[in-house]
């Protein structure tokens, strides 16, 4: 009689797999790749900026008031949530947050784009590394926006231009006007049907150094799809998936290859 493992035996064994697969660096070749996951992935040192934008969240989830919003997940819906339940459903995670401003710090990225801040708590992690950084922000809530203004004029090291509107409309000006695009974070969980339309957009103006950074790639069955085109896409070089989070590089200097971390 032949034993069948269970579904939670093979579940368990893949993330068992991620777990230890390029844990540290083992196994990487690659002499960025192997920098960059002991040096920003893995590592977890505090920065004093962090008390700081963590102390921000915690007074933003003290806030009741109602705000009626669009559903990201149906546009012709509205839902009504108080701030601190928009905050502890959709504001990023002090785990992502303290990545992004590693990966920034490490690349010393000076012009940044992000799309969707939410309540902007992501954008002080992405800009706080230093000053004299050029920060376009766009969102498409404008409540939303609101929030997220408030934030950045209360705690930003840099002056953020925020724009609300249409994805779509509002990207191909941003990209534009900035001199260079170093680093570009995608947080559109909810845009599955523009994500692969904004990527190429956005793909038209990267450097070697740029960088991509897509929250959500495993969400649901349309980012994944979303991420296997992105890693296919024939100027993308270097692919690291976090599970969670995705990075992308196009540096041609590098060989191609897609990486699996644990995070």
């Amino acid at each position: 009689m032949h034993w069948i493992p269970k579904n939670t035996v093979v579940k368990g064994s893949i993330k068992l797999y991620r777990k230890i697969r390029y844990r540290k660096g083992f196994g990487v070749h690659s002499p960025f790749v192997f920098n960059l996951i002991t040096k920003v992935i893995d590592e977890r040192s505090p920065y004093y900026r962090f008390y700081d934008i963590e102390l921000e969240r915690s007074k933003l989830l003290y806030h009741q008031e109602p705000i009626t919003y669009p559903d990201r997940q149906n546009k012709y819906k509205l839902r009504t949530r108080t701030i601190a339940e928009i905050v502890r459903k959709e504001a990023i995670s002090q785990k992502h947050g303290a990545l992004l401003f590693r990966l920034a710090n490490y690349f010393k990225s000076k012009y940044i784009l992000q799309l969707g801040p939410t309540v902007g708590l992501s954008t002080l992690y992405l800009t706080s590394y230093d000053t004299g950084l050029k920060c376009i922000v766009l969102e498409n809530i404008p409540q939303f926006a609101r929030i997220a203004g408030e934030l950045f004029g209360k705690q930003s090291r840099n002056p953020i231009d925020l724009r609300t509107g249409n994805y779509q409309e509002l990207l191909p000006a941003a990209l534009k006007e900035m001199p260079q695009v170093d680093f570009i974070f995608f947080n559109t969980l909810y845009e599955q049907h523009n994500n692969l339309i904004l990527f190429e957009e956005a793909v038209k103006y990267v450097n070697p150094d740029t960088v991509f950074v897509f929250e959500g790639i495993r969400a649901n069955s349309q980012m994944k799809s979303f991420w296997r085109e992105a890693c296919r896409h024939p100027a993308v070089t270097v692919t690291v998936d976090l599970y969670s989070l995705g990075i992308i590089f196009f540096n041609p200097k590098l060989h191609k290859r897609d990486y699996i971390v644990y995070f």
